[in-house]
């Protein structure tokens, strides 16, 4: 099983955190180093982690520049890269600058005793005052009530979550039940290291305020008291106790990746068309993200330029279903000479930073000075007279600013094929506009498993890829709701690690995904556990839901296990290579309980296939190819599965599709893999092709996704699979040091491309006729373990016309020797 970079082998919603952590099934019997982040005695890692994910310090560790303390009392020194507060009286130390909108995160130490702390954000301070600091607090509470991660209002209205009588005001005790019973589950209550140290993350976007201690999101609450202030830390009062602090670390919002990341790339109409005496309709070709510029026309008057995803009967659709995207600018004829800039229809939703409490996190925002921008490939300008000049009209489409259209290449004896390679090639360059990978245009937010597919297409298509490991810290600070999601983290970082060969920024990173294995909901057999609340809403299986074959939700899940392993079993691999060799063991440890819990609980024996889960008798084809791509099958029960996934179509989503085809390329099934690419009928990516669209969908069709996108990254899979598989150039160790050739070719009598690596690219031309020869181009520094396809009735391998040693395993030649350089290699 070789799915995207395993080597071993070869091969939110707002209230829903909280809901997750009420799951109490995780046992004493889980090594506590991989159940939550630990944290390293000196601090060094956790500075050198945080500047490495951008954050700016708020503290040198060398002296108190850019702090003060407004009282006549207490105390604050620097103590070996620390921040000391002593006092026998409550006070506060505080920045010198105000922030408004920022993610802050500061790391605390209790003294043992009686201790109560916290940190300041968006406070005020009144130096003529009794009370000087006063506003917004993220407690830290060292006693037995266990209000760690509470919000406390400072000096004036009290306790807000948790709320409490006589320590509150009325508004909030409409809670009072509410938010007490979210501090006593456990995940909660138990957040706080009383004896050691503690990470606070507070953000702030526009009135909504979330509070995470340890990872543990306590307080997600809209409040509008306060804008902006300042920063503080707290020593409560106690004589002769020793408050301690450090990393403390701010990242101002919003971020807006595209202002470094993207550039604008004026781009000339390929036809203008004359529609009526007032009416031009111009085609740009393909659709991409961007707006116009355009001459000023003289004169007097107004016009409208409408923009356009969608034709329909030869004009813009301007009622075009689902997210399919329209709208249209009003323009002004003038006297000056020279260019304006045309900006698309603002989308409220592409721009909303602080929406309603259960909506997604902040959209990612394009530069201002950009105008706004939509994905658009038609436009037709209403108000302009013939003689106008519309051959100067230029689209100013956004890509990233490294894309490299030469970087990859793919083509194959099957033309569907290489259209489909075009298309979703320009697919993943098409929606690089915004800096991360988002969603497309809906909500232009990064979702895990859309970045994942996105990263995997990118590295397969372009030779600068940062946008990756950009889209990474993105999710890790704005994470969406889905249970499979959370471990797509896992692979992410799994992914860029094999990628780069980057350990540095692997280790910066590493201890942060312990949160998102889901081991908090796993029980002593292992495997995890899904709530009432995760069976109806979070677990996915699939999206949308018309796409999940029928699946049976139940406790235990059959494709939420299946992830749970996968993401164990990456993390032992990562825990090994940042010299973590007590948390791969345990790691480790718990793949293999995990996985005899996965086979007896949900393997139906007498069908030969997996079940959906505990509970159920249902087989979806989910509940089989995710586990077939992530080799969790037993050898001696894959060809069951597989001869069983053969005899289905394409059940399943563009998304799902990435793992239901990995599966069938890794287990020899390469010729249903490529049938199922270009079939025909409305689930492929041939329908794609025929119905005219320029970038691949979120959904095979409208009638699978009503409201489904036109311009969506994870319906682009063959821009990695046709790389991957057919041409079968993947990398076995971290920064493709040794990669792994080995090419799929189903039914095609030849293939050829080009994959970029950071060596360089990989060069390969192969054919199957009566022998299966390729031609095989690696840069310096790369070896290649080389495995071909057996042809009829084959005694050997030939490198160079040279017999090699070579070992014949199924129905393929294995090389015993890594291969280097430039090789011609033949089987017959």
């Amino acid at each position: 099983m070789t799915f995207q970079f395993r080597f071993e082998k070869f091969a939110a919603l707002a209230w829903l955190p909280l809901l997750l952590l009420s799951h109490c099934w995780a046992q004493e019997s889980i090594s506590l180093s991989i159940a939550k982040p630990a944290f390293e005695q000196d601090g060094s890692a956790g500075f050198a982690s945080m500047v490495s994910r951008g954050y700016t310090p708020l503290f040198n560790g060398k002296d108190l520049g850019g702090w003060r303390n407004p009282y006549p009392y207490g105390e604050a020194k620097v103590v070996g890269g620390e921040i000391h507060l002593l006092a026998d009286q409550k006070f506060f130390l505080v920045t010198d600058k105000k922030y408004a909108d920022f993610r802050v995160s500061v790391e605390i130490h209790l003294p043992e005793g009686d201790a109560n702390s916290g940190v300041m954000f968006r406070c005020h301070v009144d130096d003529d005052a009794a009370k000087k600091v006063y506003g917004y607090q993220a407690e830290c509470d060292g006693s037995d009530r266990r209000w760690s991660g509470g919000f406390y209002d400072e000096s004036r209205r009290g306790w807000i979550w948790p709320s409490t009588k006589g320590r509150s005001e009325d508004q909030f005790l409409n809670h009072e039940q509410e938010s007490k019973a979210s501090f006593a589950e456990p995940a909660v209550a138990n957040a706080l290291n009383r004896n050691g140290w503690n990470r606070y993350v507070v953000t702030c976007v526009k009135d909504v305020i979330t509070i995470e201690l340890n990872g543990v999101q306590t307080v997600r609450f809209r409040d509008a008291t306060d804008a902006s202030g300042f920063i503080g830390i707290q020593h409560h009062g106690e004589k002769g106790q020793t408050y301690r602090f450090r990393n403390l670390f701010i990242k101002e919002l919003p971020q807006i990746p595209a202002e470094q990341h993207v550039s604008l790339v004026q781009q000339e109409p390929v036809s203008i068309k004359r529609i009526s005496d007032k009416v031009t309709q111009l085609d740009f070709g393909k659709v991409a993200f961007g707006n116009l510029a355009m001459p000023i026309a003289t004169g007097s008057g107004t016009g409208s330029v409408h923009f356009g995803e969608k034709l329909k009967e030869g004009r813009i659709d301007r009622s075009p279903p689902g997210t399919v995207r329209y709208g249209t600018t009003p323009i002004r004829n003038g006297q000056q000479l020279g260019n304006w800039v045309v900006p698309a229809p603002v989308d409220a939703r592409n721009v909303e930073q602080a929406g309603l409490m259960n909506a997604n996190p902040p959209a990612v925002l394009t530069p201002s000075s950009w105008g706004s921008v939509m994905p658009f490939r038609w436009i037709e300008i209403e108000g302009l007279d013939d003689d106008f000049p519309f051959e100067l009209i230029r689209r100013r489409a956004a890509f990233s600013a490294t894309w490299n259209d030469d970087a990859s290449s793919f083509e194959c004896s099957d033309e569907s094929l290489n259209k489909i390679w075009d298309l979703c090639k320009y697919s993943i360059k098409a929606t690089t506009f915004a800096g991360v990978y988002v969603d497309g245009d809906r909500e232009r937010i990064p979702y895990e498993a859309d970045a994942y597919l996105n990263q995997l297409s990118h590295y397969t298509t372009d030779d600068n890829v940062k946008m990756a490991a950009r889209s990474f810290d993105w999710l890790m600070e704005n994470g969406t709701w889905p249970t499979e999601w959370a471990p797509h983290m896992v692979f992410m970082a799994h992914a860029e690690w094999m990628y780069s060969g980057d350990v540095d920024w692997l280790a910066h990173r590493y201890e942060s995904l312990k949160a998102k294995t889901l081991m908090h909901r796993s029980g002593e057999d292992g495997l995890v556990r899904s709530s009432e609340v995760d069976q109806k809403r979070t677990d996915i299986v699939d999206w949308p839901q018309k796409e999940r074959d029928k699946f049976v939700f139940t406790e235990i899940n059959t494709v939420v296990n299946a992830f749970h392993i996968e993401a164990l079993e990456r993390m032992a691999q990562m825990a090994r290579a940042v010299g973590k060799d007590d948390d791969a063991k345990a790691f480790g440890d718990r793949v293999e309980l995990a996985k005899a819990a996965f086979q007896e609980t949900l393997f139906d024996a007498a069908a030969g296939i997996y079940r959906d889960g505990v509970g159920t008798d249902h087989s979806s084809i989910h509940a089989n190819f995710f586990p077939l791509a992530f080799g969790l099958v037993p050898a001696d029960k894959v060809a069951g599965v597989l001869a069983w996934l053969e005899a289905k179509d394409m059940q399943c989503s563009p998304y799902a599709a990435q793992y239901f085809l990995d599966g069938l390329f890794d287990n020899g099934s390469d010729r249903k893999a490529i049938e199922l690419m270009i079939a025909d009928g409305d689930r492929s990516w041939k329908h794609m092709l025929n119905s005219g669209t320029t970038i691949s969908w979120e959904a095979w069709d409208l009638k699978y996704k009503p409201n489904q996108d036109w311009n969506h990254a994870w319906g682009a899979a063959p821009a990695n699979l046709l790389p991957r598989c057919v041409l079968g150039v993947q990398p076995i160790a971290p920064g493709w040091s040794t990669a792994m050739i080995r090419p799929c070719p189903g039914g095609l009598k030849h293939a050829r491309g080009r994959v970029p690596t950071p060596l360089g690219p990989v060069e390969i031309d192969w054919k199957k006729e009566s022998t299966f020869t390729i031609s095989l181009a690696l840069p310096d520094g790369m070896t290649a373990k080389v495995d071909l396809p057996a042809t009829d009735a084959s005694k050997g391998v030939f490198v160079d016309g040279k017999d090699v040693d070579a070992t014949k395993v199924g129905d393929r030649w294995v090389l015993d020797k890594l291969m280097t350089g430039s090789v011609k290699i033949e089987v017959k």
